[in-house]
C-alpha cells in the first residue's frame, strides 16, 4: 500500500510539474506575440506619426495596391473555385478524386514552391513561352512579372480553398426548394441565382474571407515576381524595417495593414452572419449523390478542367521537371545534375536538419499552448469571458513580417529560439482549432465524472481530457509542423546568423537564378510539408470516422 501511495504521489508530482510547465509555455507564447508587436509599434509613441503630404499619399497608394491585388486574387479564386465546387459536389467524372485532393495544396505546399513553379511555367524562359515561341516569333511574353501575374499566381494557388469550402456546403444542400421552383416553371438559371446561390452565400463568404486574408498578407509571391512600380504593405514593411531601418515608417505601414485586415474581417464576418440568417438555408443529414456529366455540360467541364490543368497543375509539375532538366546547347535535356549538386552541398543537409528541428520544436510549443487555451475555455471564468475567446483570433490579423520585425527590434540578431517563439506566437491558433473541436465533442458526463472521481484536476486532465483529444492534438501538431517547414518569411526577416532553413535555402537559390537547384530543394521541402500535413489530415479523418461510429 505504501508503494502504491508513493507511486501515486510521484504521478501527481509529474502531472503537476507538466501542468505548470504547460501554463508557463502558454504565457511565453502570448508574450512572444505581444512584446514584438508592442516593440514594432513603439516608434509611433516615441517619434510620432509622420504627417507629410507625400508620405500620406504614398501610404494610401501602397494600401490601395495591397487591397486591390488581394481583392482581384480573391475574385479570380472565386471564378475558378465556384465551378470547381459544383463539379466536386454534384458531378461524377474521371479525375474527380484528383480534383478533390487539390484542396490540400494551399495548406501543405509552401507559397515559395508554387512561386518557383510559376516561374518555371510562365517566366521569361518558362514552358509557356517556349510553347508559344512559334506564334510570337521567338519573343517572350511577360506574363508573370506584372500585376496580372501576381493575381494569377495567388488566385489559382488559393482557389482550392474556395472549392473545398463551397463544395462541402453544396453537397449537403436540400434540393426540395429548387425542385419545387422547377415544378412551378422556373429555369435552371433562375433556380440557381434565387435559391442555390443564396443558400451557398455563407460558405462563399467564409472561403473568400480566408483567401482575401492570405492574399493580403502575401509576401513571397510579391517578393519574387511582384509588379514593377507596385508594392504591398507586407513587402513595404520588410524593406522599411530591414533594408532601410526606418522603423517609424514600418510601424505606420504595419498599423495600416493590421487595421485594414481587422476591418476586412469585421465587415466580412458581419456579412457572413447576415447571410446565415437568410431564410431558406437548410441542410440534409446526408450528402447529395453526384450525377454523371450531361452532354450539354461537357464543354463547360472541359473548359474548367483545362484551365485548372494549365494554371494550377502545370506549375506544380514544372517544379519536378525543372529539377530533372539541364540546358545543353540551347536545349533542355533530362539530367540529374541539379539533384547531384544539392545533395553534394553540406549547407543543404544543414538546412534540412535545421528545418526539422525548428518544426518539431514549434509543433510541440504550439500544441501545448493550444491545449492550455482549450482547457481554459472549458472552465469558469474563462468560459464566459469574451476576451479569452478572442485570443486565438488575434494572431490571424498580424503578419509574419510584422512579428519578425518586432522580434529583431527586441533582440537585434535573431537566434533559432527566437524563430521558434515567433512561429509559435503566430501558428498555435491553428492547433487550437483542431484541439478545441475534439474537446467540444467530449460528453459532459465524462468531464463531470473525471472532475468528481479524480483526486486532483491535473489527474482528470491527463487521464481523460488529453486521451479524448489525442487525434486533435496529433492533427494540430502535424499542421503546425508543416506550417513551420514551409515558412520562409520569418527566417528571412529574423536574419538568423549562419542558420538557414530549407525554405530560406531554396529562396536564396532562386534569388541567384539557380532554378533547377531551387526546384530540387523545393521538391524536398514540399515533400516534408506534404508528409506532415498528411499525418495531420489522417488524424482528422480518423476523428471524423470515430465520431460517426
Amino acid at each position: 500500500m505504501t508503494g502504491q501511495n508513493g507511486r501515486a504521489r510521484t504521478i501527481h508530482v509529474l502531472q503537476l510539474t507538466g501542468g505548470i510547465l504547460a501554463v508557463l509555455l502558454f504565457f511565453l507564447a502570448i508574450l512572444s506575440f505581444i512584446m514584438p508587436l508592442a516593440k514594432a509599434f513603439s516608434p509611433l509613441v516615441t517619434e510620432g506619426f509622420p504627417a507629410s503630404g507625400y508620405g500620406m499619399r504614398r501610404l494610401a497608394r501602397i494600401t490601395g495596391y495591397t487591397v486591390k491585388e488581394a481583392a482581384a486574387s480573391t475574385l479570380l479564386a472565386l471564378l475558378v473555385g465556384l465551378p470547381a465546387a459544383f463539379l466536386v459536389a454534384r458531378r461524377k467524372f474521371p479525375g474527380r478524386r484528383l480534383l478533390v485532393s487539390f484542396a490540400a495544396i494551399p495548406l501543405c505546399v509552401p507559397p515559395l514552391i508554387v512561386a518557383l513553379g510559376y516561374i518555371s511555367s510562365f517566366g521569361m524562359a518558362g514552358y509557356a513561352n517556349r510553347l508559344l515561341a512559334p506564334l510570337t516569333g521567338g519573343e517572350s511574353l511577360n506574363i508573370l512579372y506584372s500585376f496580372r501575374g501576381l493575381v494569377m499566381a495567388q488566385g489559382f494557388y488559393n482557389f482550392p480553398i474556395i472549392m473545398a469550402t463551397v463544395a462541402d456546403a453544396w453537397s449537403q444542400l436540400d434540393d426540395e426548394q429548387a425542385d419545387s421552383a422547377r415544378l412551378l416553371g422556373a429555369g435552371e438559371a433562375r433556380c440557381f441565382f434565387s435559391i442555390t446561390l443564396i443558400q451557398l452565400i455563407p460558405a462563399i463568404i467564409s472561403g473568400a474571407i480566408t483567401v482575401f486574408i492570405y492574399c493580403f498578407f502575401s509576401f513571397m509571391f510579391v517578393l519574387l515576381f511582384g509588379a514593377t512600380g507596385g508594392t504591398t504593405l507586407e513587402v513595404a514593411i520588410y524593406h522599411a524595417g530591414r533594408s532601410q531601418m526606418h522603423f517609424t515608417e514600418a510601424a505606420v505601414l504595419a498599423l495600416l495593414e493590421s487595421a485594414t485586415a481587422i476591418t476586412a474581417l469585421f465587415f466580412m464576418s458581419k456579412a457572413e452572419d447576415a447571410a446565415r440568417r437568410l431564410k431558406g438555408l437548410s441542410f440534409r443529414g446526408k450528402s447529395a449523390t453526384p450525377l454523371p456529366v450531361g452532354k450539354k455540360e461537357v464543354p463547360f467541364v472541359t473548359a474548367v478542367l483545362l484551365i485548372i490543368a494549365v494554371f494550377f497543375v502545370m506549375p506544380l509539375l514544372s517544379i519536378i521537371l525543372s529539377s530533372l532538366t539541364a540546358r545543353t546547347g540551347g536545349r533542355k535535356l533530362f539530367s540529374l545534375a541539379a539533384w547531384k549538386q544539392i545533395l553534394s552541398m553540406r549547407s543543404f543537409f544543414l538546412s534540412l536538419r535545421n528545418t526539422l528541428l525548428i518544426a518539431a520544436a514549434t509543433s510541440i510549443f504550439c500544441t501545448v499552448t493550444a491545449l492550455v487555451q482549450a482547457v481554459l475555455l472549458t472552465r469558469p471564468p474563462f468560459k464566459t469571458k469574451a476576451v479569452f475567446r478572442t485570443i486565438p483570433l488575434l494572431p490571424m490579423a498580424v503578419s509574419s513580417v510584422l512579428t519578425g520585425l518586432g522580434m529583431t527590434m527586441l533582440v537585434r540578431r535573431g537566434q533559432p529560439v527566437h524563430l521558434v517563439l515567433a512561429q509559435t506566437a503566430l501558428y498555435w491558433p491553428f492547433a487550437f482549432r483542431q484541439i478545441q473541436s475534439c474537446m467540444a465533442k467530449i460528453p459532459e458526463t465524462v468531464t463531470d465524472a473525471a472532475a468528481t472521481l479524480s483526486p486532483c484536476r491535473t489527474d482528470g486532465l491527463f487521464r481523460v481530457i488529453i486521451p479524448y483529444c489525442r487525434r486533435g492534438i496529433i492533427s494540430g501538431a502535424g499542421f503546425c509542423f508543416a506550417m513551420s517547414c514551409s515558412d520562409a518569411t520569418l527566417p528571412l526577416v529574423l536574419s538568423l546568423n549562419k542558420f538557414d532553413t530549407l525554405s530560406l535555402f531554396t529562396y536564396r537559390l532562386a534569388g541567384s537564378y539557380r532554378f533547377p537547384q531551387a526546384s530540387a530543394s523545393g521538391a524536398v521541402l514540399g515533400l516534408c510539408c506534404t508528409l506532415a500535413f498528411s499525418l495531420s489530415n489522417r488524424a482528422k479523418m480518423t476523428e471524423k470516422i470515430h465520431g460517426l461510429s
